[in-house]
């Protein structure tokens, strides 16, 4: 059974007359990376706040290995670390001694120091600016630059605040592998994202926040399994299908969004037993004289859930 190594029970906090979380609860796994899915505004940066300690609740608890943080938290800050949207080193330090500087922050020296700070130059591409000041870095390798401040000290659990906003594609892409070379070294991440792609390309669990409550949590695919709604199959044949073959397939697939046009068609299936369906769909199709010419099957993603479950679309910035 894998260990839960930080926990939020029952957390709530109120701004003024603004609820930002309502009875939120989450537990993190060793080695998890957990998505906090939610539009800007939902409360995933309120509640990664909270659970690292910059942010006091109004009610409930954060637990590290069930110590809880508000007693413990000279100790248990060592083991965690977050990763801000906004940039948090010092704009006239070049990036070397930027991460220098943090490691020594965090009581290193010497020789672990010194490794540390040259795996992260490396490993994250920022050795060719390592004598740049931050402030000429572009906005892409500033963030990277502001992961391997948060990381200088190797911690167990790192809490990421929209860590792909604004990013190209290309630096995207490579933030992306490094989270997943993180959760490879067993860290535990906890990931505040709004790019529906993004959490399910990384995250292990996922939990939905829509204007401060938790409203599902799961593994991806079994949310979208519950909540995804349906596949949707184009299929397209050599010929314009007869009249009377059309009226055939409206009335077997009776109860599914159903529409023929020319040579293709074009079915809303639910997704049990669905690909059976297209199978003999197939094989009917043949028998009754049409060559099928292609056959997609668009599969539900987490944008569907979010939708299905929210009765919205996502809203970033």
């Amino acid at each position: 059974m894998a260990k839960v190594v930080c926990r939020a029970e029952h957390i709530s906090k109120t701004f003024g007359s603004f609820r930002a979380l309502d009875d939120v609860s989450i537990e993190m796994e060793e080695g998890q990376i957990y998505g906090l899915l939610g539009s800007n505004g939902a409360g995933k940066s309120t509640l990664t706040r909270i659970m690292s300690g910059l942010l006091s609740q109004d009610s409930g608890g954060v637990y590290y290995y069930d110590f809880r943080l508000e007693e413990n938290y000279r100790e248990l800050k060592k083991l965690f670390s977050v990763v801000p949207q906004e940039a948090s080193f010092y704009q006239g330090f070049s990036v070397r001694a930027n991460i220098e500087f943090f490691g020594i922050m965090y009581g290193m020296k010497g020789k672990a120091l010194g490794e540390r700070v040259e795996h992260l130059l490396d490993w994250l591409a920022l050795r060719k600016f390592e004598n740049r000041a931050a402030n000429e870095l572009s906005g892409g390798y500033k963030r990277l630059l502001n992961i391997a401040c948060s990381l200088v000290n190797d911690p167990a659990i790192i809490f990421m605040d929209e860590p792909t906003v604004g990013l190209d594609p290309a630096i995207r892409k490579l933030l992306w592998e490094k989270v997943k070379e993180l959760k490879h070294q067993n860290k535990t991440i906890c990931l505040t994202t709004h790019y529906l792609d993004e959490a399910q390309a990384l995250c292990d669990y996922i939990g939905v926040l829509v204007n401060g409550r938790l409203i599902v949590k799961g593994e991806p695919m079994d949310l979208i399994k519950k909540y995804g709604g349906y596949r949707i199959l184009v299929m397209k044949v050599d010929l314009p299908l007869a009249e009377e073959d059309t009226n055939a397939i409206k009335n077997t697939f009776e109860g599914s969004q159903t529409t023929v046009m020319g040579n293709t068609i074009v079915i809303s299936f639910h997704q049990e037993h669905s690909l059976e369906n297209i199978s003999l769909l197939t094989q009917w199709l043949m028998d009754r004289g049409y060559s099928v010419t292609s056959s997609i099957v668009r599969e539900p993603e987490l944008e569907d859930v979010f939708l299905n479950v929210t009765g919205d679309r996502i809203r970033g910035e």
